[in-house]
């Protein structure tokens, strides 16, 4: 099978190093991913300047083909897609990123946009996360995936669904197994730190902070927190389809005129 791996913590990162290595061991690699971390940049498109693409060869991913490119994660994937492989690929794989993308995460994680991306162009793709922000076990991590995309995961055509992996930060047979599941709600305490600089001038640092609340079993959150590998299918449609009848009504009955 011929793969793109991208990520969104950098091309340097670790979790891209050794998920790259894992997946070369029987399938064809191509390795596209940003120059920097771009963490939490979701679906941001590079429109105002020209973005740079230079090939590489970081130490943990051997003689693969690797590319660095200026821009974000979703850049990485149109370019990768239609410049760089010019479209022969059978599956686009993002990761490993260093944290989870659990609950309402995915709406901001580069590592899931650049994968969803993939899959509105058309193709195939997964998106892999591991639990930690300071991750140990990757090789672990890589196993998961690459036991998924062996096995079977993405027979068939494209059916317009991500797949969006997150695996516990545990050695790999302390991982409990592999369920399907749906999204849960990740909650944060949103601490935006106030500081000043030695002018005097105040600045604002963003952070947050995880809380246990709205933990519900049969969630991808759930799950993870048990010591299991989650797997979440997702469709960029956020229509709200069961809405549309109310909202009908309810604006048939304004009778607005515009004439």
């Amino acid at each position: 099978m011929r793969i793109l791996v991208i990520n969104d913590d950098g091309i340097n990162a670790k979790g891209i190093g050794f998920l790259a290595a894992e997946l070369a061991k029987k399938h064809e690699v191509t390795v596209v991913a940003p120059a920097t971390e771009q963490s939490a940049t979701s679906h941001s498109v590079t429109l105002n300047r020209p973005l740079r693409v230079t090939k590489v060869r970081p130490n943990l991913m051997g003689g693969l083909p690797c590319y660095m490119i200026d821009g974000s994660p979703v850049d990485c994937t149109k370019i990768g897609l239609s410049h760089i492989t010019k479209g022969e690929v059978d599956l686009i794989v993002s990761g490993i990123n260093h944290g989870h993308n659990l609950g309402s995460d995915i709406l901001y994680s580069g590592t899931v946009a650049a994968a969803l991306d993939a899959v509105i162009m058309g193709f195939k793709a997964l998106s892999v996360s591991v639990s930690s922000y300071t991750p140990v076990h990757f090789d672990a991590v890589a196993q998961v995936a690459a036991r998924l995309i062996d096995e079977g995961l993405f027979d068939g055509p494209p059916n317009g669904t991500l797949y969006n992996l997150n695996v516990p930060d545990l050695p790999l047979e302390q991982i409990k197994g592999v369920r399907a599941t749906r999204q849960g709600i990740t909650v944060y305490e949103d601490a935006i730190e106030v500081r000043v600089d030695p002018r005097g001038n105040k600045y604002f640092w963003m952070a947050g902070k995880l809380t246990e609340s709205n933990v519900v079993d049969d969630t991808d959150v759930s799950l993870v927190r048990r010591g299991y590998a989650s797997v979440t299918p997702i469709k960029y449609d956020l229509t709200a389809k069961e809405e549309i009848s109310q909202l009908s009504c309810k604006i048939d009955k304004i009778k607005l005129h515009f004439s």
